[in-house]
């Protein structure tokens, strides 16, 4: 079982939805027409799959995780995404997957768990001449929101100070592949960012903390309860309206062909 098999209905239930805008940027980058299948690798419960699928003839999802697809099925049914090939299946066996042609190729912050070289490598062979990879992420912003500190300072109590390296992905930030595209066929690389207020309820922000790798309900183990009242307790004093603002910054990166 991995981090994210018991963090996954967290992970589709709290997890906050990308900008609009940013799926109006791939639909016109790329031209997605309703025609083209595209690639969400590392897909979670459909974050990206979901939104693109109305431009798309078919968004072919694969995770590792057998849960997170469990989770994209009842969304993607819930909103009427019936274009959606789901696959269990790990980044290192995309080529052996039976897949068409793909147009464009999503990862979010999945990219960080996989053998990064290769899988850039293996994607040269499947994306269509005039398609690319597109990377999205959220970023933290310049100067972080206050409440941050109470979760940082909780999960250090229970996890250790240094707990979101320890369980985080082995790999740098999604946004920032630098090096390993300049030496891939995706060379050209072109970024966008988009802005976004986020406003959190308690219940929302604790459940989040149990979308993320390091916190996990798997990490956590029999300490989730202690620590999500501790959590609860914490924050309900560090502000007592119940109501947590963010603005975050969505970065949208796109690699293609030079």
């Amino acid at each position: 079982m991995t981090t994210f098999a018991a963090a996954a209905p967290y992970y589709a239930r709290f997890r906050p939805a990308y900008p609009e805008a940013v799926y109006t940027h791939i639909r016109k980058r790329f031209r997605l027409d309703g025609t083209q299948h595209i690639l969400d690798l590392g897909c979670g419960p459909g974050t990206l799959a979901i939104p693109l699928a109305r431009f798309t003839a078919v968004v072919h999802a694969v995770d590792p995780e057998s849960a997170m697809v469990a989770e994209g099925l009842k969304l993607a049914e819930a909103r009427g995404a019936v274009n959606i090939a789901w696959q269990v299946a790990d980044a290192s066996r995309v080529l052996d997957l039976g897949l068409p042609e793909v147009a464009v190729c999503t990862m979010g912050r999945a990219f960080g768990w996989m053998d990064r070289s290769q899988v850039l490598a293996d994607l040269g062979r499947l994306i269509t001449p005039d398609g690319g990879l597109v990377f999205v992420s959220s970023l933290a912003p310049p100067e972080p929101p206050p409440w941050l500190k109470v979760i940082e300072g909780v999960g250090a109590d229970y996890l250790g100070p240094d707990y979101r390296t320890r369980y985080g992905p082995a790999s740098g930030p999604v946004g920032e592949p630098g090096d390993l595209l300049a030496a891939s066929v995706f060379s050209h690389v072109e970024t966008a960012a988009f802005e976004q207020a986020l406003e959190f309820t308690l219940e929302e922000l604790v459940g989040l903390q149990f979308s993320f790798s390091y916190t996990s309900p798997d990490v956590l183990g029999d300490r989730q309860a202690a620590y999500e009242a501790d959590l609860r307790s914490d924050l309900a004093r560090f502000d007592p309206t119940g109501r947590f603002f963010e603005t975050r910054q969505t970065v949208c990166t796109i690699a293609t062909r030079r």
